[in-house]
């Protein structure tokens, strides 16, 4: 590899410190690096096109921030723990330096993890129709007011049920271990493919959480005359009004993930991640 970007979470003094130790260690080896935050990669993107690797050094919303910059350019995002939640990690610090070095040799592979898109439709109000990428979750949630939303759900086109909710989240298999997990989610391989739709506090219902095949097609429609908001990946909040409509899909495209351990450590880590995150 001949250039690598290092993304560290400023607000993180292990992250900031172990960023400079590492671009010097990566400097030293002849390869051209980059440090930076996320919003300096997305003012100019020209900082991180064509790097070969890009390592994120924090919890999973710094690791959520590096897949935004590496999508467009099918760059692997290496994940180091250096937050409370971590489940996308790869690495931990004490495993960094060997675990670049078994990755600058040749070794190790590439995860591909499944995208979701969701295209908002607006019904009569301001604004152009918006595509977003989420590589965790799609969220579909009540406003300021604090009262529930009225969600009509379809799947291929069939009507499935009126959810009187909190929300809605359409999460991929990745995400099914953030969110959707807190809100009474199953846990899925996160190399599957498959989508989860799991509603949040929902009132007087008979649908569960669904697990939908990946090329299932959702479409939530809002029935509430109180406004609702749109979030993907937890990013800024989009108001959604009566008789907005957001279809959800699974994306073209994926996120690369560099690899050093073997599938398995999903498995072997689970419970302890899981206790960890208590």
């Amino acid at each position: 590899m001949q250039r690598i970007g290092v993304l560290y979470n400023p607000f993180s003094d292990a992250s900031t410190r172990i960023s400079l130790e590492l671009a010097e260690w990566l400097s030293a080896r002849g390869i051209n690096t980059w440090r930076g935050v996320s919003h300096e990669g997305r003012e100019d993107p020209h900082r991180v096109e064509g790097l070969e690797l890009l390592i994120a050094l924090g919890g999973d919303g710094t690791v959520l921030r590096a897949a935004r910059l590496a999508i467009p350019y099918g760059i692997p995002v290496l994940p180091v723990a250096l937050g409370r939640l971590s489940f996308m990690a790869e690495l931990q610090p004490e495993e960094l330096i060997n675990g670049l070095e078994y990755l600058l040799a040749g070794n190790g592979w590439h995860d591909e993890r499944t995208l979701i898109e969701a295209t908002i439709r607006h019904d009569g109000h301001s604004g152009q129709n918006e595509t977003v990428l989420a590589l965790n979750e799609i969220l579909v949630a009540r406003g300021e007011i604090n009262r529930v939303v009225s969600i009509d759900v379809e799947i291929y086109n069939a009507p499935l049920t009126t959810y009187h909710a909190d929300g809605i989240i359409a999460a991929t298999a990745t995400g099914s271990t953030a969110y959707a997990l807190a809100a009474g989610g199953p846990l899925i391989d996160p190399r599957s493919h498959a989508l989860v739709l799991v509603p949040i506090a929902a009132h007087l219902t008979n649908i569960p959480s669904l697990v939908l095949h990946e090329d299932a097609v959702i479409r939530l429609r809002l029935r509430s005359r109180h406004a609702a908001a749109f979030s993907a990946d937890g990013r800024t909040s989009m108001p959604l009004h009566e008789g907005d409509v957001v279809e959800i899909r699974r994306a073209q495209q994926t996120c690369l993930f560099a690899r050093v351990h073997p599938p398995s450590t999903f498995y072997a880590r689970l419970t302890q991640r899981l206790r960890r995150n208590e």
